[in-house]
């Protein structure tokens, strides 16, 4: 693993497109949808029957029935309800289970920058080789090849041409180089550190907690930890329990959650990490509503002192325009129960240089604001083919009672905005004049 690399590195990339989380077993908001059977009828009149009854307004479709199925979700309900064929849903239970396949990593092109990084996921090929959101990859090697990626399509080629377990070396600008191969792996969403080490989950099931070597933030404060949190998939919540209590074994009394760029996961997840704070520890951590059937209530989990953080704790957060659902669910508990209050909101406003290089309009990430998805999702499997609808069917409320659905959060709720150049992880400008100014330093 290599040293800490520079923590303000001058690059710009696009905003991470939010996640629109896919489908699983048990309660879900966005990507932990509540999964019900379904058996009988072609899939056809199954899928006008699944909508009649559970959609969450009445839609008229009387001249759908010749549209393919796919078109006709596409056609008549909202951008998060969609169909999977059976082949699709068995990969995306597995997906959102933790278990992926592949290098880790998440990218965008920029013309003039080149390949950045965007995400190397956790306990990935990727992460164990070295590689870091902000990275600048300029060409891989394989067989003895070089490919220079100028485009997008340049480095989704090269890797579509390596065999599983067939290494390859990827070069930065940064000078660095670092070589790993796609393989089968167990997702870690949850990166600690304060300023003298970092862990993150490591093994076969994501649930071995480890040093990552030079992902330390030097710039914290002493007593002062940080978390990542990048989705409400896996074993998260096993993750979170652990980090906290690593947080309480060293004695933090502060802790930054960083929330930028997850879009959200299962409700299960979101009950989960809500139970590791004190104050909301067995407490209502939202409420669902519907015009079709009673309210649904979601209560936080309970855990042992280890895992949970103490009321003295003071907690933050680093949101962006990608912070949605249940991240914003977990908000709302936050804040619901006095664990943080708007003030303790840090969310990206990005900078007019981000913006040209990217492509986009400060309206169109939602610079300065949360995204602002306040309903849920249920997935509705078809027993007989394996097929599945993903519809939405609820309004979600915080335990105070907000929604914020199609307005999140922004300077107008008492949060702060901070200026983004770079919003990335870890490792980045943004984080850092965050930390100047909730610790007060220069």
């Amino acid at each position: 693993m290599r040293e800490t690399k520079s923590k303000s590195k001058k690059i710009a990339i696009a905003v991470v497109s939010v996640i629109i989380a896919l489908v699983m077993l048990a309660f879900a908001f966005l990507g932990g949808y509540l999964t019900r059977g379904a058996v009988g009828g072609t899939t056809y009149d199954w899928v006008l029957g699944v909508i009649q009854q559970h959609y969450y307004r009445d839609v008229d479709m009387d001249n759908a029935d010749e549209i393919a199925i796919d078109a006709l979700v596409k056609e008549y309900l909202d951008i998060y309800s969609e169909y999977y064929t059976a082949e699709e849903y068995a990969a995306a239970q597995n997906s959102n289970a933790g278990s992926k396949s592949g290098l880790g990593i998440s990218y965008s092109y920029i013309p003039g920058t080149g390949l950045v990084v965007v995400k190397s996921s956790g306990n990935s090929p990727s992460f164990r080789a070295g590689l870091r959101a902000g990275d600048v990859i300029l060409y891989g090697e394989s067989g003895g090849e070089r490919t220079y990626f100028n485009s997008a399509a340049d480095f989704s080629s090269f890797v579509t041409s390596l065999e599983a377990g067939e290494n390859a070396a990827y070069f930065c600008a940064s000078g660095e180089s670092f070589t790993f191969a796609k393989e089968e792996y167990a997702e870690s969403y949850v990166m600690l550190a304060t300023n003298s080490g970092a862990w993150t989950f490591t093994g076969a099931d994501a649930k071995t907690m480890s040093v990552s070597e030079g992902d330390e933030i030097e710039y914290l404060p002493d007593g002062a930890a940080y978390i990542n949190l990048s989705q409400f998939y896996g074993k998260a919540v096993y993750q979170f329990c652990h980090a906290v209590e690593k947080i309480n074994e060293l004695g933090c009394t502060s802790l930054i959650i960083d929330l930028r760029n997850n879009g959200g996961g299962y409700v299960s997840v979101m009950q989960g990490i809500s139970g590791c704070f004190e104050q909301s520890a067995g407490k209502l951590a939202m409420e669902a509503r519907s015009e079709k059937c009673e309210p649904g209530y979601y209560e936080a989990e309970t855990f042992s002192d280890e895992y949970t953080l103490s009321e003295e704790t003071d907690v933050y957060v680093l949101a962006n325009g990608n912070t949605a659902s249940a991240s914003e669910a977990l908000i709302g508990v936050l804040i619901s129960y006095g664990i943080a209050d708007y003030g303790d909101i840090y969310i990206s406003e990005y900078s007019d240089e981000y913006l040209s290089a990217a492509g986009v309009t400060a309206e169109e990430v939602k610079s300065g604001r949360t995204y602002g998805k306040g309903i849920m999702q249920s997935t509705y499997p078809n027993l007989n083919t394996g097929e599945a609808l993903k519809l939405t069917t609820h309004e979600i409320f915080w335990p105070n009672g907000v929604s914020i659905h199609n307005a999140g959060l922004s300077s107008d709720d008492g949060c702060n905005t901070v200026y983004a150049p770079m919003p990335l992880g870890w490792e980045g400008e943004e984080l850092q004049l965050v930390v100047q100014q909730i610790y007060g330093l220069n």
